[in-house]
């Protein structure tokens, strides 16, 4: 999941601009029922919280991996 669409996310779940850069940072985790929402709806599992920057980079270096190999 790329940074931006992950901030857009939770910029629509109401959180401000600082709670977000938080978030991200990991000095923060949103509650147990977002982090709920955000696995169901967007699939974010519970355990990219422990260190949601090393989530966000991984995933995102998979996602451009997948796209390059695709013909």
């Amino acid at each position: 999941m790329k940074r931006e669409t992950l901030k857009k996310i939770l910029a629509d779940l109401d959180y401000s601009k600082d709670t977000i850069n938080s978030i991200l940072s990991g000095r923060r985790k949103p509650n147990q029922d977002i982090k709920y929402y955000l696995e169901k709806e967007f699939k974010i599992p519970f355990t990219a919280w422990k260190d949601i920057k090393s989530f966000i980079t991984n995933d995102t270096k998979t996602q451009t991996n997948n796209t390059s190999t695709k013909a």
